[in-house]
């Protein structure tokens, strides 16, 4: 049998309850929590164009609560490589339902340092925009490209 002193042992149960009654290190608080509820979902399109690998690109940014039907778009971003100047605007269409103009032609502007041209509606990384049944499909065109790049929101 293990010999401790009194000392030694003072120490275990000292640290011991120290452990237990500390709160834990991953512990949330309250707004973490909430915002724990919260799923953010990112998609990437590309569209091909006379055998080009890609004529540009789109990028879906989402969200949504768990358990819930409607989906918030926060924000959407196209990009066009090499630059060409541009409009390009957002439709969507919900389940059921027929096409909408999320929002009118937008010019485009060049990317600093890159050879491409951008045109991005809504703000990255929030909570806010307009909310979209669950199985609604938004899609980006460009003015003068027949395709359009399309992503159903999950």
């Amino acid at each position: 049998m293990l010999k401790q002193t009194g000392k030694a042992l003072l120490i275990g149960a000292t640290a011991a309850l120290a452990v237990t009654t500390a709160a834990p290190a991953n512990a949330q608080t309250g707004t973490q929590a909430a915002a724990a509820k919260v799923s953010k979902h990112q998609e990437v399109r590309c569209v091909q164009q006379s055998g080009r690998t890609c004529a540009y690109s789109v990028s879906f940014f989402y969200w949504n609560k768990k358990g819930s039907d409607k989906r918030g778009l926060n924000y959407v971003q196209t990009a066009r490589s090499p630059y060409k100047a541009g409009k390009a605007r957002w439709l969507y269409k919900q389940p059921g339902g027929k096409a909408h103009v999320g929002q009118s032609w937008r010019k485009a502007h060049a990317i600093h340092g890159a050879n491409a041209a951008e045109v991005d509606w809504g703000k990255a990384g929030a909570t806010v925009g307009p909310k979209f049944r669950k199985g609604t499909l938004v899609c980006v065109q460009w003015k003068n490209v027949a395709k359009k790049a399309c992503h159903t929101l999950k």
